[in-house]
This record gives C-alpha cells, sequence and structure tokens, in this order.
C-alpha cells in the first residue's frame, strides 16, 4: 500500500471534453497506470458517492470504444459522501486531490484542513494544468521534500 491517497474526479480529470464530447484523456493507460503505482487511489466523484461501482459504469464505454480492459480500474476504491467531495478525504494521511471543479465549500474545508496545497486542479485547456505522468513526478517529488502535509 502506498503512503499517499489520491482521489481521483472522473469528468473533467480522465474524461475530457473533446470535439464530440467527452472522451479519455491522452495517454489514459500511463496515467492510470503511474496513479495507481505510486498513491492509495480512491474515486472521488459525483459517480460514486455511496461505495458504489459507478466509476466503472462511467467509464466503460469509453474504455471498450479505446480498447482497454475493464481491469484498468481495479484498485481504485469507492468513497462515502452526502454533500461535500471533502466529506469523503482522510485529512490524517497524505493525500492528492485531482479535480476540476472544486466547489468554494470544499476549498474552506481544505483550508480548515490545511491541505489546500493537496488540490491538484486539473484544467485540460491549460498546459500546465493537465494530468500527465511529468506533472505527478513533480508533485511526488514535491510530496518527498513535504512530509509533514499539514504544515
Amino acid at each position: 500500500m502506498n503512503f499517499i491517497k489520491a482521489y481521483i474526479d472522473i469528468d473533467g480529470v480522465l474524461l475530457r471534453n473533446g470535439k464530440n464530447g467527452p472522451e479519455l484523456i491522452p495517454r489514459f493507460k500511463r496515467v492510470v497506470a503511474f496513479l495507481k503505482e505510486h498513491y492509495d487511489c480512491y474515486w472521488l466523484t459525483t459517480h460514486v458517492r455511496h461505495g458504489s461501482g459507478g466509476a466503472v459504469a462511467k467509464m466503460a464505454p469509453f474504455l471498450r470504444k479505446a480498447g482497454i480492459e475493464l481491469s484498468i480500474l481495479e484498485g481504485i476504491g469507492p468513497t462515502e459522501w452526502r454533500t461535500l467531495k471533502t466529506e469523503a478525504i482522510d485529512f490524517d494521511r497524505p493525500f492528492i486531490w485531482l479535480e476540476d471543479d472544486p466547489l468554494p465549500s470544499e476549498i474552506q474545508v481544505l483550508r480548515a484542513n490545511k491541505c489546500v496545497h493537496n488540490l491538484e486542479v486539473v484544467d485540460w485547456r491549460k498546459k500546465t494544468t493537465r494530468l500527465t505522468v511529468r506533472r505527478f513526478r513533480r508533485i511526488l517529488r514535491g510530496r518527498e521534500l513535504f512530509l509533514d502535509f499539514r504544515v
């Protein structure tokens, strides 16, 4: 098990807006494999609110279209939350949260827990905020220097 948890949204993070609607992000397999290798991964998405298998149901058509086995999603755990996604975050362990559109109230919860720097906003319109392995390598290097994640 990895020390750092990764909370992963789907829409806007693993699926981006393409010319004909939602599509898998570039290098999807590489990004997901890297996340699973380096983080303890959990879904934090409206598709998985009560520990359900909604993530697989949401991703299945896109994976099939790309010829990617559904098994790539194995090992990414569910979360439970009702109103704010931050209800599912374990603030007692180091984490990153991959999200494209955090609510102001969720950012406020992160600030109250001195963890706002753990939010990694993904915006596919900007090159520097896309979800890439290179970005995660930088994040990991930064976390190694910053293991006391609530400073």
